[in-house]
């Protein structure tokens, strides 16, 4: 992806909807309030990717839906430190934390968890890998 593809993010997306495309923040980002839906517009092969500064973090029983045919197995987060899920939340994607990954008791996750130096920590957890 190029830079000119660019979209910046910022502080809490939950309640957007993103097509795809390369999006970036320069600090932290979550899903805090609503939820964060991906639409491909129709196309399966849509590829998105969500570059996190710092960290990542989704409140308890926010979700990810997906839309216009997008796949979990497309969307690719990263993280600058650690990404923690709270309780009940559901992600969608594979996500690549620096640091750490937290999945609190009941957190889903239909994709991959992958961390550089540390650890994933989960508790009664549900993963679908794509």
């Amino acid at each position: 992806r190029t830079a000119t593809d660019m979209v910046t993010l910022s502080g809490n997306i939950g309640g957007l909807t993103l097509t795809p495309g390369l999006y970036k923040s320069t600090s932290s980002l979550a899903i805090s309030s609503g939820d964060l839906t991906f639409d491909a517009r129709g196309d399966a092969n849509a590829v998105f990717i969500i570059q996190v500064a710092s960290s990542f973090t989704m409140t308890s029983g926010r979700k990810i839906f997906l839309a216009g045919g997008a796949q979990a197995s497309n969307i690719f987060w990263t993280a600058g430190s650690s990404a923690t899920f709270g309780t009940t939340s559901s992600f969608k994607g594979t996500i690549m934390a620096m640091q750490s990954i937290t999945l609190n008791t009941g957190a889903s996750v239909n994709g991959r968890l992958l961390v550089r130096t540390g650890n994933v920590t989960m508790a009664a957890n549900t993963i679908v890998q794509q």
